[in-house]
């Protein structure tokens, strides 16, 4: 009897110290998400990290409030990395060919998930772009949304794996801009070379040899005459690159993916202009990045407001390029043809885009964007001034 009453409080005492260090792991877990300052970049995502929202009558009255908060939750959350990779690890170790939004395919390939688009926000972005159109009668527009891995790839998912068709969104969207707005299909040319080298495994980025194919298409599209792959030379500059679906998938079992860029034969002069940060630079590559996680940020130093590119190109045209970073390959395809090459990213980006068009003097738009950003984010609803 003695021991059962001994072995009873004991087993109350352990009781009551797992409730009291619990309730103390989550009283601490609160206190830290509040005093801890937010962090606005995520390097293992190489991502933006939500804000905390405005309480604003917009925000209450149609319900975007609730939902912008939980995001930031999400993002804020103390040790955000540290349980992102708990989960990893145990999905990996139960056996899931998926994780974090991100399938882990055949031939380790790493494939982020598409999100099926709402209605509302797509009618949003073809209105908004729509509304652009009309506001810029006079310059040349075109639109390339590059499908993803899971697309064109669709042969290294998993078996069974449940997605949604990619390009019928494309598609789609494309069919509700107006006329006036030249659509550019690069599916077909990814597609036929889906066997090469177009995409990186472990990251959401196309390679350069991708962006090559597309910048085909778009002078196919636009009229310019095609500089052949012969143009130029192909340099590693980096084969140690595990880019954001390596980090948040969570494997270790993949092997490290090769960065190259295409450099003209023929040395082109230029001028890289980083307006708001005020810098300049000879070179479209900030070979500094190569030594950091994000590697793909070598590409134009990674993604800035705005950055004017002047060129020795005999070429009357301007282009200006609204994008997101799979344009920061694509680009240094583009110097021979325009004499100024203006590259906005909406996600940082404020100011008028109109204004800028006619400060500027630009004669042809190009948006360029990766599906999955393009149908998630909402940055592109400021490219037009319409309400």
């Amino acid at each position: 009897m003695k021991y059962n009453s001994a072995r009873k409080k004991y087993n109350n005492i352990y009781i009551k110290s797992l409730t009291l260090m619990f309730l103390f792991f989550i009283f601490s877990v609160m206190v830290l998400n509040v005093i801890v300052p937010d962090k606005k970049f995520s390097s293992q995502e190489n991502r933006n990290l939500k804000s905390k929202p405005k309480l604003s009558v917009d925000n209450l009255l149609y319900n975007k409030f609730t939902s912008k908060y939980e995001k930031y939750i999400a993002d804020q959350f103390i040790l955000r990395n540290f349980w992102i990779n708990v989960k990893s690890r145990s999905e990996i170790l139960a056996g899931k060919k998926e994780n974090n939004d991100v399938y882990l395919g055949k031939n380790k390939y790493l494939i982020a998930k598409f999100k099926k688009p709402g209605k509302e926000a797509f009618d949003e972005k073809v209105k908004a772009i729509n509304d652009f159109s009309t506001e810029n009668k006079k310059v040349n527009k075109y639109i390339m949304l590059v499908p993803n891995k899971i697309k064109v790839l669709e042969d290294k998912l998993p078996e069974f794996a449940p997605v949604e068709n990619q390009l019928e969104y494309i598609n789609k969207f494309y069919s509700g801009l107006d006329k006036s707005i030249k659509t550019i299909n690069v599916f077909d040319a990814l597609n036929k070379n889906k066997n090469k080298y177009i995409y990186y495994k472990t990251d959401h980025h196309w390679t350069t040899q991708g962006a090559y194919y597309a910048y085909l298409e778009f002078c196919k599209s636009s009229g310019l005459t095609l500089k052949d792959a012969n143009y130029y030379n192909i340099k590693k500059v980096s084969n140690e690159f595990y880019g954001t679906l390596y980090s948040k998938a969570g494997v270790t079992n993949v092997d490290s993916d090769t960065i190259n860029v295409y450099l003209p034969k023929k040395h082109e002069d230029l001028l890289v202009n980083y307006v708001e940060e005020k810098k300049k630079s000879s070179s479209l590559y900030n070979s500094s990045n190569l030594n950091t996680k994000d590697k793909y940020s070598t590409f134009l130093g990674g993604n800035h407001p705005i950055i004017k590119i002047s060129t020795m190109s005999d070429s009357s045209k301007k282009l200006l390029v609204i994008k997101d970073s799979y344009a920061n390959c694509f680009i240094p395809f583009l110097t021979s043809h325009f004499s100024d090459i203006i590259v906005v990213d909406l996600r940082y980006y404020s100011d008028n885009i109109s204004t800028l068009i006619k400060d500027y003097n630009i004669t042809d738009v190009l948006m360029l964007y990766n599906a999955n950003t393009f149908f998630e984010d909402e940055s592109i609803l400021n490219i037009s001034d319409y309400d």
